[in-house]
């Protein structure tokens, strides 16, 4: 797998979230790029501040998408180990993504993620999309910003005889669920960086570490330390939401670990 596209032929299907948040905590220890195709796109404002994703971001117009991907038939010779994330804008912009996909040939070295929010509407939108890709291609489906202890998210996963939804988790080969989180918009339009970025001070000290840290730093002030403190703590939100069960079983399809 040399290549993951991030389609849906609707926007505001948290395609996004999954290409700069999600994505990028998974593949910390890959080689990975993303490309932007969008154009609406606003990523070189939005993650400024990232350690992650500096210097991975190419943003481009639907246009300029168009020979960025045929470019990939080279990269992925001359770069066998690098991963290619392209996160692609909704409605026509998707479909232009697949169809480049298919006259490239590049269907056979791409994971398909197609998210979609736990509604009647986008679930026809998934169906649509996913009945665009050929029947060959490997795709995964995606319920993003999922609460599945609310009971009219959960039906969106073992399905709902009332409102005539299939189970989706036995329907797709491939399901995951990428849990709902404040910590996504918290991570990017506070700090401008991603929820990995967000989850690193968590990840270098532990409780008395960063104690010991915040009153060295602050020579003692008792405001600052708590706003250090405060910090480490959200921080350590992130880390156990990368940490979790959710994240973990998206990671190990994303990598191959699951047949």
């Amino acid at each position: 797998m040399k290549n993951i596209a991030i389609i849906n032929t609707k926007g505001g299907v948290g395609k996004s979230t999954l290409a700069f948040h999600v994505l990028p905590a998974i593949l910390a220890d890959r080689n990975f790029s993303i490309l932007e195709i969008d154009n609406n796109n606003t990523t070189t404002t939005a993650f400024s501040n990232t350690q992650i994703l500096k210097g991975k971001i190419t943003s481009v117009n639907i246009d300029e998408g168009m020979q960025k991907l045929e470019e990939l038939v080279i990269n992925n010779m001359l770069d066998g180990d690098k991963i290619s994330v392209i996160d692609a804008g909704g409605g026509d912009d998707s479909l232009r993504v697949i169809h480049s996909f298919i006259d490239q040939d590049l269907i056979a070295d791409t994971l398909f993620l197609i998210p979609f929010m736990p509604d009647f509407v986008q679930l026809k939108n998934l169906v649509d999309t996913y009945n665009v890709l050929p029947s060959e291609a490997k795709i995964l489906v995606v319920l993003n910003n999922a609460d599945i202890s609310d009971p009219d998210h959960l039906m969106f996963v073992k399905g709902n005889e009332d409102f005539e939804i299939p189970d989706i988790s036995s329907t797709f080969k491939h399901f995951a669920v990428c849990p709902k989180s404040p910590l996504f918009s918290y991570a990017a339009s506070r700090n401008k960086e991603t929820i990995k970025d967000l989850a690193l001070l968590a990840t270098q000290y532990n409780q008395k570490e960063i104690l010991d840290y915040a009153k060295i730093k602050t020579k003692g002030d008792k405001d600052k330390m708590t706003k250090i403190y405060r910090n480490w703590k959200i921080s350590r939100n992130a880390k156990a939401y990368l940490e979790s069960e959710a994240i973990a079983q998206l990671k190990s399809i994303i990598l191959g670990e699951q047949a």
